[in-house]
């Protein structure tokens, strides 16, 4: 008798999905794998199944099985909120996984299948922007990024990666804008708010006040970031302001002495201060650095 209850349980789909579900949860991942396929093969329609086996197949490197279980899952309990929130995980986890490899064309088609499951999900529309921007598809990633920001807008990673491609903005550019002065506005002690907000306007061609302001603020409030000094460098000596775009263009080269244009900004204004050595050493930093492996987040 024993033998019997035994097996019958064995056999009992629900049984095996909470014994793979124990199994996967401990990260005992072939016991998962074991339990979870015998349940799909006992109830081939059950979706918390799949996509308890799409986790599962991901988490050992079997990238193929995992997207066809988390299909399965989709097709079968797509309208199903809980099932809906776990496939978005999963194509989170996936999509990660291979953003970090830089395959950014398989990244965007898995999240491209998982949008269909839940187009509100934050995580997917931000991490697609992230897959189009590797692939340098710069129309795609704003709008996935501004429609990030539309969902959830405290989340600040598209704020930041739409502050790399403000000169491929646009007719989007004030949209972007408008985005940056409500996120500076509830955001007041993030310095890097009123920067790209900062950066913004001068992508605008808007050389107002509002600009400095908004670049002074930010270094108030992070004395510590190159690119601050940096923009308002640059911002100075636009407006004939030499000196003090010296010491700002100065003070950005000593927290970051890789940012080449920091260099080549320096040299032009020192050429306007009338110092020929200076402007002359500032260029051979420039061109060593431009002839060297460019630095990641340079300046644009």
């Amino acid at each position: 008798m024993l033998f019997l209850l035994l097996l019958l349980l064995a056999s009992d789909p629900e049984a095996l999905l909470k014994q793979g579900l124990v199994a996967l949860q401990h990260n005992q991942l072939q016991e998962a794998r074991s339990a979870l396929e015998e349940a799909s093969r006992a109830d081939a329609n059950n979706p918390y199944v799949w996509v308890s086996l799409a986790q599962t197949y991901l988490r050992l490197g079997d990238a193929t099985k995992a997207e066809s279980s988390a299909a399965k899952a989709g097709k079968l309990g797509a309208a199903n909120p809980v099932v809906a929130h776990a496939l978005g995980m999963f194509y989170f986890e996936d999509a990660q996984t291979l953003l970090r490899k830089e395959d950014f064309t398989h990244a965007a088609d898995v999240l491209s299948t998982g949008l269909k499951t839940d187009p509100g999900d934050a995580r997917l529309v931000l991490a697609l922007g992230v897959a189009r921007y590797g692939q340098r598809r710069f129309d795609d990633a704003i709008v996935q990024f501004l429609q990030a920001i539309q969902i959830d807008p405290a989340i600040p990673q598209p704020y930041l990666f739409l502050g790399r491609m403000l000169d491929q903005a646009g007719p989007r550019l004030p949209e972007i804008t408008k985005d940056y002065e409500t996120w500076a506005a509830k955001n007041p002690q993030n310095a890097k708010a009123p920067l790209l907000f900062a950066e913004a306007l001068l992508a605008a061609g808007v050389h107002d006040s509002r600009a400095e302001d908004l670049l002074r603020r930010s270094i108030a409030l992070d004395g510590g970031d190159w690119e601050s000094h940096y923009q308002l460098g640059v911002l100075l000596a636009s407006k004939h302001r030499y000196p003090q775009a010296a010491a700002e263009l100065t003070r950005s080269a000593e927290l970051d002495p890789k940012q080449a244009m920091t260099h080549y900004h320096l040299a032009r204004v020192y050429d306007r201060l009338g110092e020929p050595d200076r402007a002359k050493e500032e260029r051979q930093i420039h061109q060593q650095l431009t002839n060297a492996p460019a630095s990641v987040g340079a300046a644009h």
